[in-house]
């Protein structure tokens, strides 16, 4: 009585005790169908699951893993920045005593990277260590930027995750002008465009945004439509970040000189318009009212740029500022600032970057060394290498620069006159004039990457020969022996002119025609009228109306937030006339990482025709400004291309009401199942008496 084989829990098989008279517990019966239930309630349960899976699926975001790759070498490993190994910057060693950096309590301005991007607890840490004085997180090249004691430097190495510490050097203006000289003109004749629905940063001392040639697109007064539409002023201003809360302003004038050169309307006299005229302008002040501002400030400058970037459709930047001496000419490819120059490049801004005024071969620094950006030399009127550029190569080797644009004696913004010119010269106003080359190419084609963009402008440059001043024995591989011989390659790099003088109109045309050939001669155009500030505010309801001249086969349009993502205007039928209706661009954009759906966006529309059985030609493109306005999403019934589509809603639905209602019908299935279960092992358990029920046990525990 009361004896269990020890084979039997290997046999699933659950049993029920009860306490005899003696005592002892004894067997009084056997849940033989123990098993079988529960599988059916595990079937229960998984019928559960399964009715509840629409509902999961509508709040579960959708994620695909990614296959683990070995991890890649930091940059700290092998950098020029740190020769002795150290992991303390060869610049904060050289300069832990000089004056110019530290403060009255023996500090010195820090960049302190990390090995991940550093979080609060973290500079709680470095705080409570080493007496850190925050100044600026730096996320996009994982690091941070403040004040140490000189004495407790290398104590800092002991944080956590700590890889390195740089100096937070100097940075300062590379004087200069730029003009319409590289047949910008024509390409404004020949293609029609002239930057509309392009926002270039000017990342320096600000801009005068009360000056004619800045103030407003329409040089109208009676408008709202200002050309700079966001300022930033890490400066003066650090913690007013949305971009409007401070109204554009310029303490020094060279950044104001830049952004005329970029894209101003030559107002009132029209005499010294800008490259791109009608495109917007965001001003990012990083240089005080001297010139020159710390690494740590631009970096704030260049992080700001970049997370506002769809805010204000920033596709180009300009920054014409760079190291003076020995730093411009020791600068390495990891220098933080570097690192963020091809961030900002990798995040999708295409970055011009002045190639300096050393007057002298291999004096490429910082930022203008960064691989990624597009570094511009200084070309005389006469196409002529200036000669105070820069030339290459970068420490590294890597040759530089990328492309020249003609930055002496051209007249731009005079900040503060109200309405005045002046002339500077430089690398730093060439570089702005061949952004604004760069915003007439990504109205052209709004899907050109950063690298597009760079590519494209290298390829249509006019090649010139390589010249480096004070080598007249041609030693450094260019000759002047009378020849205008070049030892390399006509439409290969030069340290001198990069790929050659940039070509406005070859540019232009090579960007709109990446994908289809060019034709102007079908116009498309807009027919809803702007408001006040150059923008159609649209809510529920509301439609862009357009005309065409002529039939095409097909109307596409697509938001610029999207990279090679145009759609078809389905609703268009070969008329006239067409409209793009609010629910069609709330559908594309709704679910955009980053992007607001109420308020300005920028949008592209352009016809294609067929001109031949697998060729097309392009209208040229048109943007609309646009402002979404109470846009209510729950009105929304066409089906989205975004993660939740109206379809997916609907799915979800159904199965929420399809659980309600067979749900609670299975589990009553399964509660009587399980009552008639019971019912039957009792009247089992009452008929046999237990001595013969263990007899069975041990004979079926025999056979296994």
């Amino acid at each position: 009585m009361g004896f269990q084989p020890p084979e039997l829990h290997s046999l699933g098989i659950r049993e029920a005790t009860s306490q005899g008279p003696n005592g002892f517990k004894k067997t009084t019966c056997l849940d033989l169908i123990g098993e079988p239930m529960r599988i059916k309630k595990l079937l229960s349960a998984f019928c559960l699951t399964l009715m509840l899976l629409p509902t999961l699926a509508l709040a579960t975001p959708i994620q695909v893993e990614s296959e683990s790759s070995p991890q890649e070498e930091g940059w700290w490993v092998e950098t020029t920045v740190d020769q002795n190994k150290n992991s303390i910057g060869d610049m904060v060693e050289f300069h832990k005593d000089n004056p110019i950096f530290l403060d009255e309590d023996n500090t010195l301005p820090l960049i302190i990277d990390f090995d991940h991007t550093p979080s609060a607890d973290e500079i709680a840490m470095l705080e409570r260590e080493v007496g850190y004085e925050h100044q600026w997180e730096l996320t996009h090249i994982d690091a941070l930027a403040g004040r140490i004691h000189v004495d407790l430097i290398r104590e800092t190495l002991n944080i956590p995750g700590v890889i390195m510490i740089e100096l937070d050097s100097i940075l300062t203006i590379q004087n200069g002008d730029a003009a319409v000289l590289h047949g910008v003109d024509t390409a404004w004749e020949e293609t029609g465009y002239d930057g509309a629905g392009v926002t270039v940063a000017i990342i320096d001392t600000g801009i005068d945004g009360a000056h004619a040639s800045l103030d407003d697109l329409d040089d109208d007064d009676s408008t709202n439509d200002p050309k700079v539409i966001g300022f930033y002023d890490p400066v003066n201003n650090p913690s007013l970040v949305n971009g409007t809360e401070v109204f554009p302003y310029d303490d020094q004038g060279h950044g104001s000189h830049c952004a005329g050169t970029t894209a101003g309307t030559g107002a009132p006299n029209y005499e010294h318009i800008g490259m791109a005229p009608q495109a917007n302008l965001v001003g990012v002040k990083v240089l005080d009212a001297g010139g020159s501002g710390s690494f740590a400030t631009v970096m704030a400058g260049m992080k700001w740029t970049v997370d506002h970037r769809y805010q204000f459709n920033i596709r180009a930047a300009s920054m014409s500022l760079g190291g003076p001496g020995p730093i411009e000419w020791t600068s390495s490819e990891e220098d933080s600032v570097n690192r963020y120059a091809n961030e900002m490049v990798r995040a999708g801004i295409a970055l011009f970057i002045a190639a300096g005024n050393s007057f002298s071969s291999a004096s490429i620094g910082t930022p203008g060394s960064a691989e990624d950006v597009i570094t511009v030399g200084a070309l005389d009127k006469d196409s002529s290498i200036s000669v105070y550029s820069s030339q290459g190569p970068t420490e590294e080797g890597r040759i530089k620069p990328n492309v020249a644009y003609v930055g002496s004696n051209v007249m731009s913004v005079a900040f503060n006159t109200g309405d005045q010119y002046t002339d500077m010269s430089g690398t730093s106003m060439a570089t702005p004039g061949a952004a604004g080359v760069a915003a007439l190419m990504l109205q052209a084609n709004p899907d050109l990457s950063p690298f597009d963009v760079r590519n494209i402008m290298q390829e249509t440059a006019e090649y010139r020969e390589c010249y480096y001043m004070g080598d007249p024995d041609g030693m450094k591989g260019c000759p002047l022996d009378g020849t205008g011989a070049d030892l390399l390659p006509k439409a290969r790099q030069n340290n001198v002119y990069g790929h050659g003088e940039v070509r406005a109109l070859d540019a232009v045309m090579e960007a709109a025609e990446q994908d289809y050939s060019f034709d102007n001669s079908v116009t498309l155009a807009m027919e809803t009228s702007s408001g006040p500030d150059n923008r159609v505010h649209m809510t529920n309801g509301d439609s862009l109306e357009f005309t065409i001249t002529e039939g095409v086969e097909t109307i596409q349009w697509r938001s610029n937030h999207l990279l090679d993502d145009w759609t078809n205007i389905h609703s268009y039928e070969h008329t006239e006339a067409f409209e793009l209706e609010v629910l069609d661009i709330v559908h594309e954009i709704e679910h955009l990482p980053g992007v607001e759906l109420q308020g300005n966006h920028t949008i592209s529309i352009r016809g294609l025709m067929e001109t031949g059985e697998t060729n097309f030609s392009s209208t040229p493109i048109i943007t609309a400004e646009i402002m979404l306005m109470d846009v209510d999403k729950d009105g929304l019934t066409e089906e989205s291309d975004g993660m939740f589509s109206g379809s997916t809603v609907l799915v979800g639905i159904a199965g929420m009401i399809l659980g309600i209602i067979l749900v609670p019908l299975v589990m009553l299935a399964l509660n009587k199942s399980e009552e008639a279960t019971e019912v039957e092992r009792f009247k089992w358990s009452d008929s046999v008496p237990d001595e013969d029920i263990e007899a069975i046990l041990v004979e079926e525990a025999k056979l296994q």
